[in-house]
C-alpha cells in the first residue's frame, strides 16, 4: 500500500489543493531561490501597500491575504539579511501612511485612538465610516484590554500627532494590517513595540467590526513580543474576532473551504502551506480557551513576554503545564476535538463547542483511511503527517460488535509518534485516549467494539524533522485479546439512571488517582455547569446531577489524560 495509483494520487491532489496567496508565492519563491532576499523583502512590503510593484507571476490569479500583518512583519524581520539600500526601500513602503487627499483626524470617544482619514482619492471614506471604525476600536479596547486583561499597545511617542493609538483608513490589498514602529515601552523588559493600524475603506459593517478587533489584537500581541511567529499571531487574532463580536462569525468562512486544520489535518499546526491555514487555525486558540479557560491564550502571550525573542512553543508548553497538562496531551486532545465538528456528532451539537456544528463540511478523511471491512492494512498514503500533523483512520464497527479490534501501528523508527483512539456511537457517547509509541515507532492496541459504532485511530508526529514520515497500520478483528495488543485501562463515565430523575448521579471510574473535571453541556454545545473539578481517587466517584434542570445534556469527563462523554436526559 506504500504506492497509490497515479489516478488516485491525482484525484487527491485536486481534492486538497492549497489556496494560493501572494504572501505564499513570495515566500515559496524566496525559499526556492527563485528571487533574491532583497527582492522578497520589497515584494512582501509591496504586496500590502503597493501591488503595482509586484511581477505578474507573483500577483496574477492569487488569492488575497485578508490580513497584511504577516507580510509586513516578514519584510521587517528580513532587515539583517538584506542590503541597507533595500532596507530603506522597505521602510519607505511601510512608513506611516500619507493619504491620497487632505488628512482629517479626530479622537475616538474613549480617547484611546486617533483616527486619520481623507475624503478624496483612492483612500477616500466618509466621516461616518471613520467614526464607525473608531467606535469598533473603542469596543475592541474595552473587550481585549479592560475585560480580558491584555496589555495595551506601547505609546509611539507622538509619531501620529499624539500619544493615543493611530488608525489610518487606507486603500490596500488586504482588509487591514498592523505595522510595528519599533518603539518599546521603556518601563518593561519585554521585546514590545508600538505600532499603527491601517483599515481598508468601504468595508461592510460586520467586516469592519471583526477587522478592527483582529488588527487591535495584533497591536496587543506586539506589546508582549513583536518577534513571535505569525502563525500563532493569526490564530489568536481570528479567535479574538469572535471574542469581541460573537454574533458576526466571519471566521466560519476559514473553516468551510480552503486550507484549514479540519480539511488538512496532516499539515503542521504551526505553519501549514498558506496564510489561510493560519486563519483557520484560530480553532487551536479556541480549543485552549474552551478546554482550559478564556485566559489561557493570554497566558501564552504572558509567557512569550518573559523571554526575549521568539519562544512560542515553550510558552505554550508552560501554559499547559500550569494547568496540569503537557503540550503533547493538549495537541492530542485537539485531534479528538477537531473530529467532533460539523456532522460528526449528534444532531444539532458540535461536541463541546456551541458553534462547531456550523464548520461544514467538517473533518477530512482520506478515502483510503475509511475502513469498512477487516482485516485491513494501510499506510500514510499520498500526504504523510507533517511535524505536528495528524491523520484520522475511521473504522466502521457495525459488523464487529462481538469482537475485539486490534490495531498494530508501526511508524518510522526513532520518531516521536503518538497514536490516539476515539470510540464513539451515534447517540452521543464517546471515549478517548492516546499512547506514545516505543523507540521503534510500534504500538499495539486492542479495544472492545461492543456498543460503539466507530473507532478512529489518529497517528500523529510530535517532533520536528525534515525526514520522510511514513508508517504502516494493520487492523484485525478477533474474538479475544490474548496475545494481542495493550487493552487500555480506560476511565469510565455512566449515570445511575437515564432518564435521570431526583437523586440520580453521575458515576465515574478512574484506573488511577488523578485530577478530574466533569462538565455538562446542553444540546447546542454550550457548557452549562462544572459538576466536578478536583483530585479524584482510583476507583469509583459519585457526582450529583441535582443542579441540572429538565433537558438533554452531554456530560464530559477529563481525567488521567483521557476523555469520556455520555448523553443523559434529565427529568424533574
Amino acid at each position: 500500500m506504500r504506492i497509490l495509483t497515479v489516478a488516485l494520487a491525482m484525484a487527491l491532489l485536486s481534492t486538497v489543493a492549497s489556496a494560493d496567496t501572494v504572501y505564499g508565492r513570495i515566500i515559496q519563491s524566496r525559499d526556492a531561490g527563485e528571487i533574491t532576499l532583497d527582492q522578497a523583502a520589497v515584494y512582501l512590503a509591496a504586496s500590502v501597500v503597493a501591488p503595482q510593484l509586484l511581477p505578474a507571476d507573483l500577483a496574477l490569479g492569487a488569492d488575497p491575504d485578508p490580513c497584511g500583518t504577516p507580510a509586513v512583519l516578514e519584510a521587517q524581520r528580513m532587515e539583517d539579511r538584506i542590503s541597507a539600500e533595500t532596507g530603506g526601500e522597505v521602510n519607505d513602503l511601510l512608513a506611516r501612511p500619507t493619504l491620497s487627499g487632505p488628512e482629517n483626524t479626530f479622537d475616538s470617544p474613549s480617547g484611546h485612538f486617533k483616527m486619520h482619514y481623507t475624503t478624496s482619492g483612492v483612500d477616500a471614506c466618509s466621516l461616518e465610516y471613520a467614526q464607525a471604525l473608531a467606535s469598533y476600536a473603542d469596543f475592541s479596547w474595552s473587550t481585549e484590554v479592560d475585560q480580558m486583561g491584555y496589555h495595551a499597545p506601547p505609546s509611539d511617542l507622538g509619531l501620529g500627532g499624539g500619544t493615543n493609538y493611530d488608525i489610518y483608513v487606507l486603500h490596500q490589498t488586504s482588509l487591514g494590517y498592523t505595522s510595528p514602529d519599533g518603539i518599546p515601552d521603556p518601563t518593561t523588559p519585554w521585546n514590545d513595540s508600538s505600532s499603527y493600524i491601517a483599515i481598508a475603506p468601504s468595508l461592510s459593517t460586520n467586516l469592519s467590526e471583526v477587522t478592527v478587533a483582529h488588527e487591535f489584537q495584533h497591536a496587543c500581541q506586539m506589546s508582549y513580543d513583536v518577534s513571535e511567529p505569525s502563525w500563532f499571531m493569526e490564530n489568536c487574532a481570528v479567535w479574538m474576532e469572535d471574542q469581541v463580536y460573537d454574533d458576526v462569525n466571519d471566521y466560519w468562512g476559514y473553516l468551510t473551504s480552503g486550507d484549514n486544520p479540519l480539511r488538512k489535518p496532516w499539515w503542521d499546526i504551526r505553519d501549514g502551506g498558506s496564510t489561510l491555514y493560519w486563519y483557520g487555525g484560530n480553532i487551536w486558540a479556541r480549543y485552549m480557551s474552551l478546554r482550559i479557560n478564556v485566559n489561557a491564550v493570554r497566558d501564552v502571550w504572558d509567557n512569550c513576554a518573559d523571554v526575549w525573542g521568539p519562544n512560542m512553543m515553550s510558552a505554550q508548553e508552560d501554559m499547559f503545564s500550569s494547568h496540569g497538562m503537557t503540550w503533547e496531551q493538549g495537541f492530542m486532545e485537539y485531534a479528538e476535538w477537531r473530529w467532533f465538528t460539523s456532522t460528526y456528532w449528534f444532531s444539532g451539537c458540535g461536541c463541546f463547542d456551541d458553534e462547531a456544528v456550523h464548520w461544514n463540511p467538517g473533518p477530512y478523511v482520506f478515502p483510503y483511511h475509511l475502513v469498512n471491512s477487516l482485516p485491513w492494512t494501510g499506510d500514510e498514503g499520498v500526504y504523510p503527517p507533517e511535524s505536528y500533523g495528524i491523520h484520522w483512520i475511521k473504522v466502521n464497527l457495525t459488523n464487529y460488535q462481538g469482537n475485539w479490534v486490534n490495531c498494530h501501528f508501526d511508524g518510522r523508527d526513532g520518531f516521536n509518534w503518538d497514536l490516539g483512539v476515539i470510540l464513539y456511537d451515534t447517540a452521543g457517547n464517546n471515549q478517548y485516549y492516546w499512547y506514545d509509541t516505543d523507540a521503534s515507532g510500534i504500538k499495539d492496541v486492542s479495544i472492545r467494539a461492543q456498543g460503539w459504532d466507530y473507532v478512529m485511530f489518529t497517528p500523529s508526529l510530535v517532533m520536528e524533522t525534515s525526514l520522510d514520515k511514513y508508517y504502516d497500520v494493520s487492523i484485525t478483528a478477533t474474538s479475544g485479546v490474548e496475545g494481542e495488543g495493550d487493552t487500555p485501562e480506560m476511565i469510565d463515565l455512566r449515570v445511575s439512571a437515564n432518564p435521570a430523575g431526583s437523586g440520580s448521579v453521575a458515576l465515574f471510574m478512574l484506573p488511577a488517582a488523578s485530577a478530574a473535571r466533569l462538565e455538562a453541556y446542553d444540546m447546542s454545545g454550550r457548557m452549562v455547569a462544572t459538576l466536578y473539578d478536583s483530585d479524584a481517587p482510583s476507583g469509583q466517584s459519585t457526582v450529583s446531577l441535582s443542579g441540572l434542570s429538565t433537558g438533554v445534556y452531554f456530560l464530559r469527563l477529563y481525567a488521567d489524560g483521557q476523555i469520556a462523554g455520555r448523553r443523559v436526559t434529565v427529568i424533574r
